[in-house]
C-alpha cells in the first residue's frame, strides 16, 4: 500500500512474510528517492505507529500490541530507510522478536550475514 507524504513523496507499507517473526511490515522510503528529509522522517514515524495501531486492531483487537523499530544508517543491515513494525499480542512474542534480532545481529557482527552498513568503531 502507497501512502503520500506531505512532501508529495510515496512511502510504502509492505507485509514481510518471514517464518520466524509473524505479524511483520516495513514502512518504505523508496532508495530511489535518496535519504528522507527530517519532516519526512518524523512524518513516517507518527505514519509509523498509526499504521501499527490500525494493523494491530484489526488482527489482534488490540490497538496497542505492537511494537514500532527504527535502524539509523549506521545501525541498520540495508539501504534505504525504513520503520519495523511488528504485531506482538503478549509478552512471549515480543521476547520471541528480541531473540530472533539478536541472533540476526550476531550473525551479522560475525560477518556471516550481509551487512551494508558503515563500519565504525
Amino acid at each position: 500500500m502507497d501512502i503520500k507524504l506531505d512532501s508529495g513523496r510515496l512511502c510504502r507499507l509492505l507485509r514481510i512474510k518471514a517464518d520466524l517473526i509473524p505479524n511483520y511490515y516495513l514502512l518504505a522510503f523508496p532508495k530511489e528517492y535518496g535519504e528522507p528529509s527530517a519532516g519526512e522522517v518524523a512524518e513516517m514515524l507518527t505514519l509509523g505507529i498509526e499504521q501499527a495501531q490500525e494493523l494491530a486492531f484489526d488482527l489482534l483487537g488490540d490497538a496497542e500490541a505492537f511494537s514500532i523499530l527504527y535502524s539509523g544508517y549506521s545501525a541498520r543491515r540495508e539501504k534505504g530507510w525504513h520503520v519495523h513494525i511488528v504485531l506482538l499480542g503478549n509478552r512471549w512474542r515480543k521476547s520471541w522478536l528480541y531473540f530472533v534480532l539478536s541472533g540476526k545481529n550476531l550473525l551479522q557482527a560475525f560477518g556471516l550475514r550481509k551487512d551494508d552498513s558503515p563500519k565504525l568503531r
